[in-house]
């Protein structure tokens, strides 16, 4: 593999940039994904109206400009899901950053949803203790050890639980109401409740029943504090009802 660097060190944006045209280079995949970096995390993200997958490639920087990985996060998020919650959270609840909104996710990449994310996320152990900002070998290494990774685990993640009728089918049909938390990520409830009325769930209704419940049963408890969350219940509920085109939640 030629040599891309002339100097002994090079600082954290040259490091980052290194993985980033690398990854770019050799995962034809993310070709049209956009890119952002942050002082923690390398992102890509894709430009879509139907879903939003995600990468976060992560490093530390020391002060002392030592630049070392950090292990990943990946996720995929189905926009119409999560600009509607989304909405209806800033209204009822917060007003949640920029960031929270343009990436919030809707599916991770863990243990729950792939069943060798362990061996997988600890295979970026063995980048541990080097510093990419002068160790060249260990820099290619680390990236064509993404490249690996993503070509044999992110995009088919991606492929999978992009698809809102696989969600409803292998994870809203089958797993258990005390684990949803595991597979759907933030408020999953709203998001399962949501996903079963786009992909007319049979037990949207009754799901929707136990909500309500949910709900009331928190207004006794403490009515301040669970308000917002009933409000937005509320009008989560009437949107799925009498709004029969969501394109404009995209």
């Amino acid at each position: 593999m030629e040599n891309r660097y002339k100097y002994t060190r090079y600082n954290e944006e040259a490091t980052i940039e290194y993985i980033r045209k690398f990854v770019l280079e050799y995962n034809p995949f993310l070709k049209d994904y956009l890119y952002e970096n942050s002082s923690e995390s390398l992102f890509f993200y894709q430009n879509d109206s139907n879903s939003n997958n995600f990468l976060s490639i992560g490093y530390v920087v020391k002060y002392t400009g030592e630049v070392y990985r950090g292990g990943f996060n990946c996720y995929t998020s189905i926009r119409i899901v999560e600009n509607l919650l989304n909405s209806l959270i800033v209204k009822h609840i917060n007003s949640l950053a920029d960031f929270s909104i343009k990436f919030s996710a809707t599916i991770d990449f863990n243990k729950y949803t792939v069943s060798n994310f362990e061996t997988i996320w600890d295979s970026f152990r063995q980048f541990d203790g080097y510093d990419l900002s002068t160790n060249k070998e260990m820099l290619d290494k680390l990236c064509e050890h993404y490249k690996e990774v993503i070509e044999r685990y992110f995009i088919p993640f991606w492929e999978k639980y992009s698809n809102i009728q696989y969600i409803n089918d292998e994870i809203i049909n089958k797993v258990p109401e005390e684990d949803l938390n595991n597979y759907i990520s933030d408020m999953g409830n709203f998001k399962k409740l949501i996903i079963m009325k786009l992909c007319s769930n049979p037990e949207y209704n009754n799901y929707k029943d136990y909500l309500k419940t949910v709900v009331e049963n928190a207004l006794k408890e403490d009515k301040n504090k669970y308000k917002p969350f009933a409000d937005l219940f509320e009008e989560l509920t009437e949107i799925l009802e009498t709004q029969n085109n969501f394109s404009n939640l995209h």
